[in-house]
């Protein structure tokens, strides 16, 4: 009975799934068993591929943490697409709070990089991932692992969204270090009361010089100019907040939105808006293309959503 049972479930896993689904599993990397949780939605089925978003957790805390919080289950379940939420592999505070090994390209333990190249692989074989279409988010100390990634990998991740982040700068590390192979799609968001200062002794900066750093280098890396500042009211909370986007194009798109009255935190509706207006847009195409994201198309149908202030 325990093997047909069995059975079943793994037939109903891999047939059309009716209802969403959370899965827990570990990985083996370095020797040491590492867990995230995959969350697939109720359209999937095995037979089509599907994009994926990898949303890292900030210092901290836990991947089961960050999917309680951070709003990608429910836009997961309405677009279709699959998330996993790993967890960090350096252990601080209590036994099931974890961070990142950000700005860490030398691969010494915990070596976070090798661990999440291999998820995306184990999870591509698994759940018939479209490695075309694997994005990353994450918030502090996870958008920092979401730029160390993008700089050591931006051949396995199609566009990123850092998060309320620190810079490699601020915790004793040196722009060279980052060196991605290919232009990157960047979506970087701050809370406008992001004010304070943080990072390693004789390194530490306010947050808001940092993000203007990283803003700075991926411009730079994607040869990305100013075209537009975008300035809207979207109610993502009890009240309207007032979102301002400065969009630059070049070899690839880096955006910067600011929300104001926020502190540090995932931002008011950060999934909704980069799965809408970003990931879901920047989509690799045949013939030699880097990514299709339908440039000119997204940026007129944001600019005519916009409500200046």
């Amino acid at each position: 009975m325990r093997i047909v049972l069995f059975l079943i479930a793994i037939l109903g896993l891999w047939g059309v799934v009716s209802a969403q689904t959370n899965v827990s599993g570990h990985l083996i990397h370095d020797g040491v068993s590492r867990s995230y949780i995959t969350h697939l939605p109720p359209s999937w089925s095995a037979d089509q591929s599907v994009p994926l978003v990898v949303a890292l957790h900030p210092s901290f805390s836990s991947g089961a943490s960050f999917q309680s919080s951070s709003g990608w289950d429910q836009k997961s379940d309405q677009e279709g697409f699959i998330v996993v939420y790993p967890t960090g592999g350096k252990s601080v505070g209590s036994g099931t709070s974890y961070a990142w090994n950000s700005y860490d390209f030398s691969g010494s333990a915990p070596d976070d990089l090798g661990f999440l190249v291999s998820l995306i692989n184990q999870l591509s074989s698994d759940y018939n991932v479209d490695t075309n279409r694997v994005y990353m988010t994450g918030f502090s100390n996870g958008a920092m692992m979401t730029n160390t990634f993008a700089s050591a990998h931006a051949d396995k991740v199609t566009a990123i969204a850092p998060v309320s982040g620190g810079w490699i700068t601020a915790y004793g590390g040196d722009e060279s270090d980052l060196q991605p192979n290919r232009p990157v799609p960047v979506w970087i968001w701050r809370g406008e009361n992001e004010d304070f200062t943080t990072g390693s002794p004789g390194s530490a900066m306010p947050r808001d010089q940092q993000d203007q750093a990283q803003l700075a280098f991926w411009k730079n890396h994607n040869q990305a100019t100013l075209s537009t500042t975008v300035q809207e009211y979207l109610s993502y909370g009890i009240l309207p907040r007032l979102y301002t986007t400065q969009i630059h194009v070049g070899n690839a798109p880096v955006w910067f939105t600011e929300v104001s009255g926020t502190a540090h935190q995932y931002q008011p509706g950060a999934a909704d808006l980069i799965w809408d207006r970003f990931f879901s847009q920047i989509v690799p195409e045949p013939a030699g293309v880097l990514w299709g994201w339908a440039g000119l198309s997204l940026l007129c149908s944001f600019a005519l959503r916009r409500r200046f202030s």
